[in-house]
């Protein structure tokens, strides 16, 4: 039984994403979700709190009509250490066979250690965080990006204003602090 793993902020969970999970889930039996940078919340690029990111993974896909007993979703704090990271991960997620992922600096990391697919991204400078984020910061038309569900439960979150309102008061170009590796 094949199991792949993506791994990614989910800041939000757009149609990108779902695009991605659907397609590894067409080759893997099972699938592992790491919900990365878990600890990191209320921030400009992180307005969503893991909870919330597992819910829109969720609901998108039950949306989807995606088998839940297939999919595990997980999150993981960030490891300071990127040398150990991989080692941490694996600690933490059932064994996996497969990792997809378009990340130079996550392949860099686990290239010796793991299997590694760079999967077919759809419309990547559309559907990604950042995009939608700022479509959202600057009221302008984002909705069409993010299944119906996590639109739901951005607004029932009161994520639209959170956005709105952390753009406001950080600089959403600074430099993070951490490496972006989930």
């Amino acid at each position: 039984m094949r199991r792949g793993l993506v791994v990614g902020r989910f800041q939000p969970f757009h149609k990108g994403h779902l695009y991605l999970i659907n397609s590894v889930i067409k080759e893997c039996h099972e699938l592992i979700i790491v919900v990365g940078s878990a600890q990191f919340n209320y921030l400009y690029t992180d307005p969503f709190t893991a909870g919330e990111r597992i819910l829109m993974i969720h609901t998108a896909l039950l949306e989807s009509r995606i088998p839940a007993e297939r999919v595990y979703i997980i999150p993981v704090f960030n490891d300071e250490n990127n040398s150990t990271w991989y080692a941490r991960l694996s600690t933490l997620i059932p064994e996996f066979h497969v990792l997809y992922s378009g990340n130079e600096f996550v392949k860099c990391l686990v290239e010796t250690r793991v299997t590694i697919q760079t999967p077919k991204f759809a419309k990547k400078r559309t559907y990604n965080g950042t995009n939608i984020r700022n479509l959202i910061a600057r009221e302008k038309p984002w909705i069409h990006l993010v299944p119906s569900s996590v639109a739901l439960l951005m607004e029932k979150v009161d994520g639209i204003r959170r956005i709105q309102t952390l753009s406001k008061v950080e600089n959403p170009v600074k430099p993070k602090t951490y490496p972006n590796i989930k």
